[in-house]
């Protein structure tokens, strides 16, 4: 899927499967086209890019409180929201396309500024497992090697981001 956006770049976004895919057009899109705030999504973006986890994870709570029933959807949703948040933002956004000996949830890619953000996403079980959740997800991203072959960026960040229900928490790898 290509999309274009006000400042006439394209962005690339690969969707691994047809119920990501059926989530992303049917809810995700709509949503961040008609009701998402861009000043907030640009702050996010840039917690993300600045590595302050406290930030991103308020923001995605915020964001998540405005799109979803989490009775609805499981990590499958989460993954789609977040590939949604990068949309049509200047960035190469791939999703679980295959990096070094797995598929990362998403890849943002930066090539004029030559960064990345690499994030793997974990639905967790109850509030008290988030945490653990998202240290699993950053032992995947190292173990995985998901970093392997981006070669040229100067900057790298990776997060593990779980999600329960309305809440989110971003930890840095």
């Amino acid at each position: 899927m290509t999309a274009m956006y006000l400042e006439g770049e394209t962005v690339s976004l690969k969707i691994p499967n047809k119920e990501i895919a059926s989530i992303f057009e049917d809810t995700v899109i709509i949503y961040f086209k008609s009701t998402a705030d861009t000043a907030k999504i640009h702050n996010l973006i840039h917690a993300f890019w600045e590595g302050d986890e406290a930030e991103a994870s308020r923001l995605i709570s915020d964001l998540l409180w405005c799109t979803i029933s989490y009775n609805d959807y499981h990590e499958d949703y989460y993954h789609a929201f977040l590939a949604g948040i990068f949309t049509g933002r200047g960035y190469n956004v791939e999703s679980n396309k295959e990096k070094g000996l797995g598929r990362p949830d998403i890849l943002l890619k930066d090539k004029r500024n030559r960064r990345a953000i690499i994030i793997e996403a974990k639905k967790s079980k109850k509030e008290s497992d988030m945490d653990t959740d998202c240290d699993k997800a950053i032992v995947q991203i190292v173990t995985e090697r998901y970093a392997e072959g981006l070669y040229g960026y100067t900057q790298v960040r990776c997060y593990g981001i779980s999600f329960f229900q309305k809440q989110a928490k971003v930890k840095k790898g």
